[in-house]
């Protein structure tokens, strides 16, 4: 290994253990890919190279391919109404609503579908298509294209869209049209529990200490895997969806619309209702750009994801860096440190020590 590499891997075994000692989480791994070179993975605590972590939103990633590729197949459009193919849609303000609003969370959507609460309150068992009607019911809070307004719920209708329009399962569909794409077996929506490292202690939601199921309780009330969350990997796997992220994800996507993913899309989407300041970084389809603070004070080019759970990825053309950041931070509560010192703390790291691999 390159000195460099070596100084690096010190430098970011070192934060690693530091965020398991000072209680941030009780496991932790990296994994980093400097010019395509993929470094080995590090872990401290409770995990190993082999450990799956619950990625949470930073599955929002591989639905926004998912549903990109079936732009390219010409089964859906980018800039047509979703109402063309979702009832729920075909009427209102709703009628107004495309997959690039959904994709850049500027749908006018809320933040959240909570209809798992209700469920749960009434002892409902979750039926799913009565969930996901529920889903599509949900009233838009913005005009579309109005306002950028992070939105779970906005993922999980893609997920729903998907789903009415192929009439397939969604976790099929993401198999197919990405993961059996990317040649790793370490990305999936169905992990080994015995692999996986424990996330939150629910024992108010029936669940006990929740291992290899999804943490997010949207998406294991709609079965696992969703358009929001539910997808697991080991630090090495998402480094490889990483770096294809990076490459433009030859295989998946067409170039124009692997470019159309990390493009910059607030300003155009908003027109006059875009406020640089609101919500301080830019967003792409699915991607977010220079994300402030865990990117790290160098990465302005910078794209990429964080997850609820104290996960992220990283991806930077410009300087040829990919990092991928799992944690369980919500492990055995949510109430702790939200892992965005040790993100940031690592972005700084890589930066600084790939400076040579541009």
């Amino acid at each position: 290994m390159p000195a460099i590499h070596r100084h690096l891997a010190t430098d970011i075994q070192r934060l690693l253990d530091q965020a398991v000692t000072e209680g941030v989480a009780p496991a932790a791994s990296c994994a980093v890919v400097l010019g395509g070179e993929a470094l080995p993975t590090l872990t401290s605590g409770q995990a190993g190279e082999g450990t799956f972590f619950d990625l949470a939103s930073v599955t929002k990633l591989f639905t926004t391919a998912t549903m990109l590729s079936l732009v390219d197949g010409g089964v859906l459009e980018l800039d047509a109404p979703i109402g063309k193919w979702l009832p729920a849609y075909s009427h209102g303000a709703k009628a107004g609503v495309t997959l690039r609003h959904l994709l850049t969370h500027t749908s006018g959507l809320p933040s959240e579908w909570r209809g798992w609460e209700s469920a749960l309150r009434e002892g409902r068992s979750f039926d799913r298509i009565l969930l996901i009607d529920e889903l599509l019911g949900t009233a838009l809070e913005a005009a579309p294209g109005t306002r950028f307004e992070y939105s779970c719920a906005g993922f999980n209708t893609a997920m729903a869209l998907a789903e009415h329009v192929t009439g397939r399962p969604w976790a099929a569909l993401v198999n197919d049209r990405v993961l059996s794409r990317l040649g790793t077996g370490a990305i999936t929506g169905t992990p080994d529990p015995a692999l996986c490292a424990p996330t939150e202690l629910q024992p108010e939601l029936g669940r006990g200490l929740v291992r290899g199921i999804v943490h997010d309780e949207a998406a294991w009330s709609l079965g696992g895997l969703s358009g929001n969350a539910g997808m697991f990997a080991t630090a090495a796997g998402l480094a490889v969806f990483g770096e294809a992220l990076r490459t433009g994800l030859d295989g998946i996507l067409s170039p124009e619309l692997a470019a159309e993913m990390w493009r910059s899309q607030l300003p155009e989407v908003l027109g006059t209702n875009f406020n640089p300041a609101d919500p301080g970084f830019g967003h792409g389809l699915g991607l977010r750009i220079n994300q402030q603070p865990w990117m790290g004070s160098a990465g302005s080019e910078a794209r990429g994801h964080g997850g609820f759970t104290g996960t992220s990825l990283l991806v930077d053309k410009a300087r040829g860096v990919v990092i991928a950041l799992l944690t369980n931070r919500v492990s055995p509560s949510r109430d702790g440190d939200d892992a965005t010192g040790l993100r940031k703390a690592v972005s700084d790291v890589v930066y600084s020590g790939g400076n040579d691999h541009n």
